[in-house]
C-alpha cells in the first residue's frame, strides 16, 4: 500500500477539497446577493449582476454542493463503503471539471480568478484527483 493510497490521506484530501468546495459556494452566493463583484467571476467579462447571472450563481452553488457530497462519498466520509460504480465514475467527472476550472481561471480576464482562484482550483483538482484515483474500499 503506498502512502497515497491510505485511507486518513484520502480523507484528508477529501476534507481539503470539501472546505474549498464551501468557501466557492459562499463566494457564488455572495454573487448572487451583490455582494461579491460579478466582475470578479464568469471569465471576467461580465459588468453587471443580471438575473440569470444571479440564478446562475445559485445553480453554481448547487453543483458544488453535489460536488461535496460525491467526493466525500468516494473518500468514503459518507454513505456506504464501498462507494457505487456511479459515485466513482462521478468522482472522475468533478476531477474533470476541476482540471477545465482551472484552465478557465487562468484563461480569465479577472485578476481574482487568475491569481487568487486559480492555485485554488489547481488544489481541489489535486485532491479531487487523488480521493478519485484511491482504490475502492
Amino acid at each position: 500500500m503506498t502512502y497515497l493510497s491510505k485511507p486518513n490521506f484520502v480523507q484528508l484530501a477529501a476534507n481539503i477539497a470539501t472546505a474549498l468546495f464551501a468557501i466557492f459556494i459562499g463566494v457564488q452566493l455572495l454573487a448572487a446577493a451583490g455582494v461579491f463583484p460579478v466582475s470578479m467571476l464568469w471569465g471576467g467579462r461580465q459588468t453587471e449582476l443580471t438575473l440569470t447571472m444571479r440564478l446562475t450563481s445559485v445553480v453554481a452553488a448547487v453543483i458544488l454542493g453535489a460536488f461535496i457530497y460525491i467526493i466525500r462519498y468516494r473518500a468514503g466520509l459518507v454513505g456506504s463503503v464501498p462507494p457505487p460504480t456511479a459515485v466513482r465514475l462521478a468522482a472522475w467527472v468533478v476531477t474533470g471539471y476541476m482540471v477545465l476550472n482551472t484552465l478557465g481561471n487562468f484563461a480569465s480576464v479577472s485578476a481574482v480568478e487568475r491569481f487568487l482562484f486559480g492555485p485554488m482550483t489547481i488544489l481541489m483538482a489535486v485532491a479531487c484527483l487523488i480521493v478519485a484515483a484511491s482504490p475502492t474500499n
